[in-house]
């Protein structure tokens, strides 16, 4: 028997269409590649999030896990796994994971972020030696740097927000940018002014040393080109991801570029039946918010609604 609503993506654009699609009623599941609430779970686990209504201020991981119990509760099935293929046919959708396993839905909503993603690397001599060693790419937990030295890579919001989580648990916090100046909100920026960081302009890491483990990071000033070692336990290096190929070219909607979907006011794709929400979607004025995720999503819910209830005439 077919669910009335597939929907592509757990993070809170798709747990929110998950909810509002049970308050019409209509058997839905969730399929989420990564981790379930996201972003916010895989990536900012232990980042506090300050926009989010209601909270004046909550980590991104608990607030994943209170969108996706909340889509529990309303009754949405939720599994894991990759959907690599959706196929129109029959008046409804069959999607194929990369497991093999298959589901049928009379209508689909895509709310996948912007897609399964990669860090970007610096690509220097000792990166991938001490992965997992001493290098890593996100926070997972703020409490396991209590005590080290941190050198935080990158110049953008979430490296400097990185830096500022850990200042308070770590022994020394240094931020390297290889620019004059950082390309981020300025609050971030006054905050790590104010905070006990220390900051290298114009600076870039050329190597990283260690015996087991990470323990040392050369790093050279891009104007004088002098080197300098710091003794370090941890680097976080913070420079941006890469997608990983996206299925969307295959399924036939119409796009904007490879990885964002174009959608109408009522966030229909041009495939009747298949509508998108959150990250993903591109129209005149898009912002990537959270909040603008999940009204999206209760927008998509309500249109799905009436593609299935044809002619709908309330």
């Amino acid at each position: 028997m077919p669910y009335d609503v597939l929907i592509v993506g757990g993070g809170p654009a798709g747990l929110t269409a998950g909810i509002y699609a049970r308050t019409r009623k209509l058997s839905t599941l969730i399929v989420e590649a990564e981790a379930l609430g996201g972003q916010l779970a895989w990536l900012y686990p232990t980042k506090s999030v300050y926009d989010y209504p209601s909270y004046i201020a909550i980590e991104g991981a608990e607030l994943g896990e209170l969108f996706t119990l909340h889509a529990r509760e309303s009754g949405s099935e939720i599994v894991q796994g990759e959907v690599v293929d959706i196929r129109g046919g029959d008046g409804g959708f069959h999607a194929v994971l990369r497991d093999g396993r298959t589901y049928d839905a009379k209508a689909v909503i895509l709310a996948m972020g912007m897609g399964l993603f990669e860090p970007r690397r610096l690509g220097i001599p000792g990166e991938t030696e001490f992965e997992g060693r001493g290098v890593e790419y996100r926070v997972r937990d703020r409490h396991e740097f209590k005590g080290h030295r941190v050198l935080v890579v990158g110049g953008g919001d979430s490296a400097l927000e990185i830096a500022l989580e850990l200042v308070a648990l770590a022994r020394h916090v240094v931020l390297v940018h290889r620019r004059g100046e950082f390309r981020a909100m300025e609050k971030n920026v006054e905050a790590v002014l104010k905070a006990p960081i220390e900051v290298l302009y114009n600076a870039e890491v050329t190597s990283l040393e260690g015996d087991d483990r990470l323990r040392r990071a050369v790093v050279y000033d891009n104007r004088t080109l002098k080197k300098t070692e710091f003794d370090v336990d941890s680097i976080i290096i913070n420079i941006g991801f890469k997608p990983k190929p996206s299925p969307l070219p295959k399924w036939g909607i119409e796009l904007e570029g490879e990885r964002l979907i174009k959608v109408r006011a009522d966030m229909s794709t041009s495939v009747p039946g298949i509508f998108a929400c959150g990250d993903i979607v591109s129209y005149p004025g898009k912002d990537k918010r959270i909040v603008t995720g999940c009204g999206e999503a209760v927008t998509a819910v309500m249109s799905v609604y009436k593609h299935l209830k044809s002619p709908y005439w309330a």
